[in-house]
């Protein structure tokens, strides 16, 4: 079995408050800012843009408490 470096990690699919989650483009080097309650909210939000192929983007979120 080939190895795979990358890492898929759940977090609050679907929370209870909103949490911003940037859309990064690795193609043209934009991001795009989503206020959503949770991933799949985020992603529901998202494709709704018609961005195009997902394979191009990079998501992250934005903590409400950030590790010192």
């Amino acid at each position: 079995m080939p190895k795979t470096n990358k890492k898929i990690i759940n977090i609050a699919p679907k929370a209870e408050h909103d949490s911003v989650y940037i859309f990064h483009n690795i193609l043209f080097n934009f991001d795009v800012f989503i206020n959503a309650r949770g991933a799949d909210d985020a992603m529901k939000k998202f494709d709704q843009c018609e961005f195009g192929k997902r394979a191009n983007w990079r998501v992250m979120v934005e903590l409400t408490n950030q590790p010192a």
